[in-house]
């Protein structure tokens, strides 16, 4: 595939709540933790949504990325590369002027790794995260603004946590004594809607997405041209990750692309002796539910809706994670082969994972 398979971006507009993650159980007696918090859903969840309203043979070209966010200005905003060294300040409370480079050693008595002076004088910990606008993104075509400021924005959402008792599946009551359910909702800031690339649109109106099967508002535009024309270009050392990143075999989630074609395996980007240079923190669960499951009898009249299973799931580097592999430039993300992705039945790069965009 050497075509960008992207042809719109998905945006979606609450009605109310979202709900992340499916909390804990909590007893009375140890009443603390809160759920595991995940927002926004990954891309499995919008994949699904339009599937649903697809024929079978669409759904099998498929393609989604993201999840990324619009803000109300009209600004697609981007997870800021781990190489900006932020800083507080600004009109968002975070900037970053300083970016860090590789530093490749040329005999094995010398380091190899990210590097800037600045990073050796600071104390303490620097701030890191937050999401930037696709106009700010550090790409090689922005070289000559390398040393303006680049705003860091913080998330447009807020956690919303509440308990309720667990309820039995027939009726409205508690499904036993003393059982508590943690429920992770939370709250967009107005006119803000999350975003999502697609390779298919499908008409505008309102879904049901996310956990609880909450409304939101649905509507497709289309992709800037800024994007479409990074998605396109050669990946320069370094190159930044805009979405979580997916490797491994069948059993095991690795920090790099492996071709399990070939016996015993093979690392493509591993050139000239060298490992890729990667930034990086750490690595989050990523799973999904896939099939349509099997109907189970209730027990009053009726069936139980199908329910998908829940993948094994694997480790995802996050997104913001940056890389520098040696040798030449790679081909743009739309180009890698499918084998160097995980395999579930299908590719997960129909999922989008470890979309990659140049960065200066």
């Amino acid at each position: 595939m050497s075509s960008l398979p992207f042809k719109c971006i998905v945006l979606l507009e609450p009605l109310g709540l979202l709900y992340g993650s499916s909390g804990r159980l909590l007893s009375p007696e140890a009443l603390t933790g809160q759920a595991s918090e995940h927002f926004p859903p990954d891309s499995p969840a919008v994949a699904g949504l339009l599937a649903s309203e697809l024929s079978r043979a669409d759904v099998g070209h498929l393609f989604t990325a993201g999840p990324f966010w619009w803000s109300s200005s009209g600004d697609l905003m981007l997870p800021a590369p781990m190489v900006l060294l932020q800083e507080t300040g600004g009109d968002t409370g975070r900037q970053s002027r300083d970016r860090l480079a590789w530093q490749a050693s040329n005999n094995e008595q010398e380091w190899s790794g990210w590097w800037h002076p600045a990073w050796a004088d600071r104390q303490g910990k620097s701030p890191s995260g937050g999401w930037i606008r696709l106009a700010d993104w550090p790409h090689p075509a922005n070289s000559d603004r390398a040393g303006e400021v680049i705003a860091i924005h913080d998330e447009p959402w807020q956690a919303v946590p509440h308990l309720h008792p667990k309820l039995r599946e027939n009726e409205r009551v508690s499904a036993v004594d003393g059982d508590l359910f943690l429920e992770y909702g939370v709250a967009l800031q107005p006119k803000v809607r999350l975003a999502y690339l697609s390779s298919h649109s499908i008409p505008d109106g309102t879904v049901r997405f996310g956990g609880e099967g909450h409304l939101a508002r649905l509507s497709c535009v289309a992709i800037p041209p800024l994007l479409e024309k990074l998605l396109a270009e050669k990946l320069t050392a370094p190159f930044a990750l805009v979405t979580p990143g997916l490797w491994g075999g069948p059993k095991l989630s690795i920090r790099e692309p492996i071709d399990t074609t070939i016996a015993r395996g093979r690392f493509p980007w591993r050139r000239e002796g060298k490992p890729p240079g990667i930034l990086t923190e750490r690595p989050r669960p990523w799973r999904y539910r896939l099939g349509e499951g099997s109907r189970e009898p209730r027990p009053w009249p009726g069936e139980r809706p199908a329910r998908r299973r829940l993948s094994r799931g694997r480790w995802a580097l996050p997104a913001g994670s940056c890389y520098h592999v040696a040798g030449d430039p790679l081909d743009p993300w739309a180009e890698w082969p499918e084998v160097w992705f995980p395999k579930e039945g299908f590719s997960l790069k129909h999922l989008g994972t470890a979309l990659s965009l140049p960065i200066v």
